[in-house]
């Protein structure tokens, strides 16, 4: 019996390490950009941009430098005000992490993908897709 209980504390150990690495500090960025995606808050989400960042917004796609993202990404918040965001899903997979989620706006629901890259050390956005759904 008490085998049994050593085990399972060790494969609880091994689960709970292995969903830390992937979930683990990530969660508080994705948390913090749900919040900014659901104020609006393009300035900050930005601040997690890659030097250049894939866009796809319902009327376009194109690759922007850091700077062009903010601009498109508050462009598309003065168009389509956020009433509210939802996370549905985050991971990781081979090439770094991502998040998925639902923006509610005044104008319609948006499916919004992210895409972060490890780049030096720190997490960055090099894909953003807001599609409708």
């Amino acid at each position: 019996m008490k085998k049994l209980q050593i085990l399972v504390i060790i494969c609880f150990s091994l689960i709970n390490s292995t969903f830390s690495k992937i979930i683990g500090p990530e969660q508080e960025i994705f948390s913090e950009l749900s919040n900014n995606f659901k104020s609006a808050n393009a300035k900050e989400i930005a601040k997690y941009f890659a030097n250049t960042v894939d866009v796809t917004l319902p009327s376009s796609e194109d690759q922007y430098s850091k700077s062009q993202a903010e601009m498109v990404l508050k462009n598309f918040f003065s168009q389509h005000p956020p009433t509210g965001f939802i996370l549905e899903h985050q991971g990781a997979s081979n090439n770094g992490k991502y998040m998925v989620g639902k923006l509610a706006t005044s104008k319609g629901t948006f499916k919004v993908y992210l895409f972060l890259k490890d780049i030096g050390g720190v997490n960055s956005i090099s894909e953003l897709k807001i599609e409708t759904p």
